[in-house]
């Protein structure tokens, strides 16, 4: 009886996120990593001259501050919020938006804000998907007790677990359905397309100091994290997948930490199903738990599309139009799903392998990744507005090439060195510059 009614409380929280087509809107988060400009090694958490510095220097622009054992660890804005990572990447948190020119408008409005801020630092906002230099082995953990109970989780889980903790930085995506069906039709097909996400936002060229020479490698880094919870969510490509299934997967996932009365508690290996036979917890805190699970998409009350890795502007924009168009077009949607019928999960993960190898050359559903991709392109052109179907062209341009970020970060880091790199800086974007 228990166990039903914890189902019921998790399946209630997914379907109250259902809205009607006129109200969707597109939520962002986007990580940057920080680092020197004269070296391009990380900087750390503490000091003036550190990320603590650099936010409380901000609270002068009008955030609200956000703190933990005495320590800055977070901004509130009016539309937006700024968060740090465990290896001191800087996140913001965009309010979800009905198109994608307030998303820049407002993301242009944090980079005035905080570029200033790190140039009187010497310092860089990369959008890049993994650090460009430093290893994860020297980066201090950003002092918050959630991240220490993770490592620590983590010591004993996947290979490199500690370094999706510090050294990746993401672009995630939040999707809206409007109920059951429609969740289930985009589940299954951002799972479905996911390997050619990784590889079209493809923009880590440097893996522990080293040139990567292969594909998607935050695609491997999450392979090998923890297998019960990354990849694709069990069943995700059943025909009957829905609410419930979703709220089976986190009843049976371990939390690794929950909240009570805004105190993080470690909870080691007990899953959610014991703990809330234990405790009685807020929507706030169920939410929590659900943020503690990380597969390739993942559900509250709206869908989020976690595959993408940080791109600089505008690619950053394109990618974000690309998931709008293919997501909130009844055509294009329907066509891939459809489509992925004829697809199981064991498939999918094949093809991501596949594309470690061999990029846009690999086959995916009888064709070419890169063939397959240009699809994506055509199929999101048509929902969006002609303005957003101009913020296509920079990342559609690149598929045409069989390119992505990475691999022109390489030919860069080729010739120029490790300063190669600094294309990838939102600096360059601040009024005046």
């Amino acid at each position: 009886m228990k166990y039903e009614r914890n189902l019921a409380s998790i399946v209630s929280l997914i379907k109250n996120g259902e809205k009607n087509i006129k109200d969707f809107k597109i939520g962002v988060e986007i990580e940057h990593i920080v680092v020197s400009e004269n070296t391009m090694e990380s900087i750390g958490y503490y000091g003036e001259e550190g990320i603590e510095g650099i936010l409380r220097e901000l609270l002068s622009k009008g955030y609200k501050g956000n703190y933990e054992g005495g320590h800055l660890v977070g901004l509130l804005g009016q539309d937006r919020e700024i968060l740090l990572e465990s290896g001191g990447q800087i996140e913001i948190d965009i309010r979800p938006c009905k198109t994608i020119k307030e998303i820049e408008s407002i993301y242009f409005s944090f980079l005035n804000d905080i570029v200033p801020v790190l140039e009187k630092r010497n310092l860089l906002l990369m959008g890049i998907g993994y650090h460009p230099k430093s290893s994860v082995k020297d980066m201090p953990l950003v002092p918050r007790k959630k991240y220490k109970y993770m490592f620590g989780y983590f010591r004993g889980k996947g290979k490199y677990a500690h370094n999706m903790m510090k050294g990746t930085a993401a672009l995630r995506v939040f999707i809206d359905y409007k109920d059951e069906y429609d969740f289930t039709r985009k589940f299954r097909v951002a799972n479905f397309i996911s390997p050619l996400l990784y590889l079209i936002s493809d923009n880590s060229p440097v893996f522990e100091g080293e040139v990567y020479d292969k594909f998607s490698l935050r695609s491997l880094i999450w392979a090998n994290v923890d297998k019960k919870r990354s990849g694709s969510v069990p069943n995700s490509f059943g025909e009957d997948f829905g609410y419930g299934d979703y709220a089976e997967y986190i009843l049976d996932a371990s939390p690794i930490t929950i909240t009570k009365n805004g105190d993080f508690i470690n909870i080691g290996n007990e899953t959610v199903e014991g703990l809330m036979d234990r405790y009685v917890f807020t929507e706030k805190e169920i939410k929590h738990i659900m943020n503690m699970v990380f597969p390739d998409v993942r559900v509250k009350n709206c869908i989020e599309i976690r595959v993408g890795d940080s791109l600089p502007y505008p690619y950053n924009l394109a990618y974000i139009a690309l998931i709008k168009g293919i997501f909130y077009s009844d055509i294009a949607l329907e066509y891939l799903y459809n489509f992925s019928q004829r697809r199981e999960e064991e498939q999918v993960n094949k093809v991501k392998k596949y594309i470690y190898e061999r990029g846009f050359s690999s086959y995916f559903a009888f064709k070419r990744a890169y063939e397959y991709i240009l699809i994506l392109f055509d199929l999101a052109k048509k929902s969006l507005n002609e303005e957003e179907k101009e913020m296509l062209i920079p990342l559609e341009k690149l598929a045409i090439n069989k390119n992505n970020l990475s691999m022109i970060s390489k030919k860069k880091l080729n010739k120029e060195g490790i300063d190669g790199l600094k294309w990838c800086s939102l600096n360059q974007w601040v009024k005046g510059k």
